[in-house]
């Protein structure tokens, strides 16, 4: 028993390095991976508006057009 606990002991640095490399590489994960599905919707819903014609164009589809311009600032086109 002894030997596993000063084994275990050996290591203890190592178990720190690991936890602290993990504790900054997921939340930077999970931040890329919420900013690539921001950005994905955006995409779609740019995609969407595009589809849209801009003739006869009523206040409530100049919304769609204003919101266009927004997603396209966003995205960098």
């Amino acid at each position: 028993m002894m030997e596993w606990i000063h084994s275990l002991n050996e290591y203890a640095g190592l178990f720190s390095l690991l936890a602290v490399i993990v504790a900054i590489v997921v939340p930077i994960a999970i931040y890329r991976r919420g900013r690539r599905n921001e950005m994905q919707e955006a995409q779609n819903e740019l995609d969407s508006i595009n589809e849209t014609s801009r003739f006869a164009m009523p206040t409530d589809i100049r919304n769609y057009f204003t919101r266009k311009s927004i997603l396209e600032k966003k995205l960098r086109k």
